[in-house]
């Protein structure tokens, strides 16, 4: 017994080690409040969690000077094709080394400074759109800490009540993962009331806050992700081993599929193709399964 008390409590120790590690930012031991009020606290809190590292997108402003400058291209094409068709020397459209029309000159100028800096804004709006949207529950943790903490004008932080428009810079992570893990620390925090007071619990000192810097909550929703799957696995098995029935073993193994495809589709975020893939081969392993046990068990 005495063992088991001490494996416990060298796992717990263990455990609050791993939850305390730094996340990498460099921001172990400081504290939020220890900064001015305004835009040096506001800036530490955006900068103790990379998800609070939400922006603009300004969608609107990119798609009018994308237009502007499309429709200034298309002007200079127009202009350029005129400038041809009212050419009177053929020898100056067969050559552009002996081509000596000043206004074609011009417009060809133009047209390469339109068209590179109509390339740059392509470029640049392709990569704002390839991030992701901002999640709705960092947008709200933000503006409650606003709400609480009135160190920074609203005209300033408007830009949270535009949620559709903003987007996160935070590196992609498992969206799986990521759901499951913001679902646990929920449970956490309301069922385990001492849970701030863990020594980890050190970026800020205001008690409705709470920011996660470890790494414990993740190894336990990847716990809980693969005991899921291992559930979704074996509990069809073991039914279909209880069952005498061809008929009843298939509708456990369709209903053990479609439920692994629908959890799927709602805990990650995959193309159809990958859903389908991860389907078959579930269906498959239970059909397998099925097909290399008898159905009697007098058998």
């Amino acid at each position: 017994m005495t063992g088991v008390t001490t494996t416990f409590t060298i796992w717990k120790q263990r455990f609050l080690r791993s939850l305390s590690r730094d996340d990498g930012q460099g921001l172990r031991n400081l504290q939020v409040e220890d900064y001015p009020q305004g835009y040096p606290r506001f800036s530490r809190l955006v900068a103790s969690h990379s998800a609070f590292y939400v922006c603009r997108r300004f969608s609107a402003l990119r798609a009018r000077l994308l237009l502007l400058k499309q429709d200034k291209l298309s002007s200079l094409e127009k202009q350029l094709e005129m400038v041809d068709q009212q050419e009177t020397n053929p020898l100056f459209l067969a050559s552009s080394r002996r081509d000596r029309n000043p206004e074609r000159e011009s417009i060809l100028s133009n047209i390469d400074t339109a068209l590179a800096d109509y390339d740059s804004l392509v470029e640049r709006n392709r990569q704002i759109l390839a991030l992701e949207s901002a999640k709705n529950r960092d947008i709200s943790s933000l503006k409650h800490w606003i709400d609480g903490n009135a160190c920074i004008t609203r005209e300033e932080t408007a830009y949270l009540l535009q949620p559709k428009d903003l987007l996160s810079t935070a590196p992609l992570s498992d969206d799986a993962v990521a759901q499951v893990e913001a679902w646990l620390e929920d449970r956490v925090i309301q069922c385990w009331k001492d849970f701030r007071e863990l020594p980890f619990r050190n970026v800020s000192r205001d008690p409705n806050v709470y920011i996660s810097s470890g790494s414990g909550l993740r190894r336990a929703t990847r716990f809980l992700i693969a005991l899921l799957l291992v559930i979704l696995l074996f509990i069809p098995i073991v039914i279909c081993s209880a069952q005498d029935s061809m008929t009843a073993r298939m509708a456990v193994v369709a209903i053990a599929a479609s439920l692994f495809i629908g959890i799927v589709s709602i805990i990650i975020k995959a193309k159809s193709i990958e859903i389908f893939m991860a389907g078959a081969t579930y269906a498959t392993i239970l059909v397998v399964f099925v097909a290399g046990t008898s159905p009697s068990r007098n058998s």
